[in-house]
């Protein structure tokens, strides 16, 4: 299938040509929650302690032959955490190139196999999740694709919580060059 029809048409056009990008394919398969049970379920764990597990909505894979497979893996999960400020690793490899931060969600950071956003919902913090193997975009030109296509799944789930008004996460940002 198509990046604009993985994941159940999860990804806004903007992120499905990202994901191109990050990749170099345009054919995907894929193993997803349909979004409203997901954001159901993660509603209804947001005060125990399966909910600061990690759970995966969507996990995109293709077949690199053999150069093994590859996989982009989108997962939420909620936080106690109430005030985000960059740790002093955070900061060291932010100064040497390996790591970018973003404007977005009250934390969000992306590396050259990551994107984590942290967003506010309903007075509790939100954490979404991206992990990647076997992408060919590295580099900013990687990182920004990494945090727009997992800016685009925090934006459906955000609706799907209504807390979208408050979650800082814009349908187009600034990204990093």
């Amino acid at each position: 299938m198509s990046a604009a029809e993985v994941c159940n048409s999860l990804l806004s056009r903007a992120a499905a040509e990202q994901l191109d990008e990050l990749t170099g394919l345009s054919e995907f398969t894929d193993e997803h929650k349909q979004v409203p049970a997901y954001s159901s379920a993660l509603r209804k764990t947001e005060k125990s302690e399966v909910g600061r597990q990690e759970q995966e909505l969507c996990r995109i894979t293709a077949d690199l032959d053999k150069a093994g497979l590859l996989t982009v893996a989108i997962s939420f999960w909620w936080s106690d955490a109430r005030d985000v400020r960059p740790r002093p690793e955070t900061i060291k490899r932010m100064k040497s190139g390996d790591l970018t931060l973003y404007p977005i969600g009250t934390h969000s950071e992306a590396n050259d196999y990551s994107a984590t956003i942290q967003f506010s919902c309903a007075g509790k913090l939100l954490r979404a999740g991206l992990w990647t193997a076997n992408t060919k975009l590295t580099g900013q030109a990687g990182r920004n694709a990494r945090i727009t296509i997992l800016n685009a799944a925090a934006r459906k789930i955000a609706r799907q919580l209504d807390c979208l008004d408050t979650a800082n996460l814009p349908e187009t940002f600034h990204k990093a060059t």
